[in-house]
């Protein structure tokens, strides 16, 4: 059994998961859906590349995402 401590899983990795699988089952998406929806968000992010900005930090991982149009560039992820 692999451990999953500080790593994130590939996508391949969670459509691999048997709980993923039954969930995807009952709600009627298969894992060529999934990966035909990944494709179409690399290619957009591939035509139209937004600004990056650094949000935050956690477990000494840089988080990153597209600055909201009307922010100064501060975000708060509240949990």
């Amino acid at each position: 059994m692999m451990s999953y401590v500080d790593q994130e899983l590939t996508v391949e990795d969670m459509l691999a998961d048997p709980i993923v699988q039954t969930l995807m089952r009952y709600d009627g998406i298969s894992a060529s859906d999934v990966r035909h929806t990944i494709d179409q968000v690399n290619q957009n992010r591939a035509d139209n590349p937004p600004q990056l900005v650094a949000t935050s930090t956690h477990h000494n991982r840089q988080h990153w995402a597209a600055p909201h149009p009307t922010s100064n560039g501060v975000r708060h992820n509240a949990a």
